[in-house]
């Protein structure tokens, strides 16, 4: 048994589902966190204020095997990870997810219509991002990450990269389905965290285009608990999950896993390559209303994609899967080799350096 404390955050519940993978597989898994999600409630432990977050930073070390931290920092400014470091234990590890890492100015991915004012603070976000990545470079073992975009962000900050699956409790369970919804034709649906960077303003205008040719309805959802999320996939018949991305995020995996297809913009170069058979329909600002209209139209093919994408997220991303995968990286891990790697359950190979 391996004792592992997930911390400081949650996101979208992937660190919910690591804690439910290493537990069925007989570890001792916590989450700690020093914010609540605003929309998901997986948690053990609630640390409020600096006093309760130092506490646990100089305790945590000497009560777990493996420090696995979240979304690119730890309980307190990585003064755990560097005690870490001096009492060498235990195994220190960063889990990145996205716009933990990912620099979107200077070349990177700018939504469109995004003006001066939020590239001034997405600049500022973006110097605290690399303070931190070269802190988590200097204090971690190695980063991990679900894609190559993710990696080529943080490998160089890191000698040690892994690339492994994103991980989701099934059976998912959405609880209660949203109600029937009035009108006639598939339900498409979108539900952004971020408008402007989800390219929110985009879809809509594809879905209302496509709705007023042919019978389509239309749902958005934002700002709503993550059971409420899932109600609507479970009643949708195609998700429209963003623009403005180069690779696949959790609710494209939920949907998937509901046996949804799904349209979203994404580099299918950029995906880990135990994910190149995905079947997410690929597509663009100015695709996105032809190929949705196509699907509308095509109920054999949504229930073919629906059913593919049931199948690859059981054989690839199921939490208990994934746990065993870690089990692997954390052995790994600990002996401290350079370089990029793929961890399935096939087990660990390096792969090149990540495309740009």
């Amino acid at each position: 048994m391996t004792r592992v404390l997930l911390a400081p955050f949650e996101t979208a519940g992937v660190a919910g589902a690591l804690r439910h993978g290493l537990r069925a597989r007989g570890h001792q898994a916590d989450l700690w966190v020093i914010a609540e999600h605003p929309f998901v409630s997986t948690h053990d432990r609630l640390l409020r204020g600096y006093r309760a977050r130092a506490a646990a930073a100089l305790a945590a070390p000497l009560r777990y095997d493996v420090l696995h931290f979240q979304f690119g920092t730890t309980l307190a400014e990585f003064a755990d990870a560097a005690w870490s470091r001096i009492a060498r234990r235990p195994l220190v590890l960063m889990h990145y997810w996205g716009d933990d890492c990912r620099i979107r100015t200077g070349g990177g991915l700018v939504p469109l219509g995004a003006g001066a004012a939020w590239q001034r603070e997405q600049r500022a976000r973006e110097r605290v991002l690399r303070r931190r990545l070269r802190l988590a470079g200097r204090l971690c073992a190695a980063a991990l990450v679900s894609d190559l975009e993710l990696a080529a962000h943080v490998r160089p900050y890191f000698r040690t990269v892994y690339v492994l699956p994103t991980p989701v409790v099934l059976p998912l369970r959405p609880g209660s389905p949203a109600a029937p919804l009035d009108g006639e034709g598939p339900i498409a649906f979108h539900a952004p965290s971020q408008q402007l960077v989800k390219g929110t303003a985009a879809i809509t205008a594809a879905m209302e285009a496509v709705a007023a040719r042919r019978p389509l309805r239309p749902v958005m959802v934002t700002g709503v608990p993550r059971d409420a999320v899932l109600g609507e996939l479970a009643r949708s018949d195609i998700v429209v999950d963003q623009l403005n991305a180069a690779t696949s995020g959790v609710l494209a995996l939920e949907a998937m896993a509901l046996g949804k297809p799904v349209l979203l913009q994404f580099r299918r170069e950029l995906l880990a390559p135990f994910a190149q058979d995905t079947p997410l329909v690929g597509v663009t600002a100015e695709t996105l209303e032809a190929e949705l209209e196509a699907l509308a139209a095509d109920r054999a093919r949504r229930e073919r994609l629906g059913a593919a994408g049931r199948d690859f997220v059981a054989r690839v991303h199921d939490a208990e899967l994934v746990a065993e995968i870690l089990e692997a990286v954390y052995a790994h891990a600990r002996e401290r080799r350079p370089g990029c790697f793929e961890a399935t359950a096939a087990g660990i190979r390096p792969l090149p350096s990540p495309p740009s």
